[in-house]
């Protein structure tokens, strides 16, 4: 927390500090969310207290982008469905005992389960939270991506389990 000079306090952000330091930061936080994904080692960056605890905050945030965005994508491609109907959510909830049992979310075809890891739902959602446009990190920082980090598979597996568990 920042405190002002009347007494009042509010959490740093990025518009807290000057042009350069916001320049950097807005970097920092774009490597930060790459190495968060990738888990990667080795790297000493000296920044201000404020600034890495602003950052660190950024790791629930990245997990949480990854929810919003992998909830539709996991509704629509296993067919979940939203209705009070008993035989919808009768339906739902048999799909996630399915998909629960030998982990066949994993799979490419997910009722035969052939082609582990394969999975188009997979790739959709590495896409959607990482190469959607020409500024996400994927595209801008590529080398952390290439090849595609065993964790960032895991962490995508992860919201998907997690998602297809929290239909009724």
């Amino acid at each position: 927390m920042k405190k002002h000079s009347d007494g009042s306090r509010h959490r740093v952000k990025v518009t807290d500090f000057d042009d350069v330091s916001k320049d950097i930061l807005m970097t920092a936080i774009s490597v930060f969310r790459c190495l968060i994904a990738c888990q990667l080692k080795g790297i000493n960056i000296k920044l201000m207290p404020s600034a890495i605890k602003m950052l660190l905050k950024r790791t629930s945030h990245v997990r949480g982008e990854l929810k919003t965005k992998m909830q539709s994508l996991t509704r629509s491609f296993f067919g979940f469905r939203s209705s009070d109907s008993r035989e919808v959510i009768r339906q739902n909830r048999d799909l996630v005992e399915s998909l629960k049992e030998g982990l066949s979310f994993v799979f490419k075809d997910w009722t035969t389960k052939m082609g582990i890891y394969k999975t188009k739902l997979l790739q959709d959602g590495i896409n959607v939270m990482w190469f959607a446009n020409r500024s996400d990190e994927g595209i801008v920082y590529n080398k952390y991506f290439n090849p595609m980090p065993i964790k960032v598979i895991a962490l995508m597996l992860t919201a998907v389990s997690h998602l297809s568990r929290s239909y009724p």
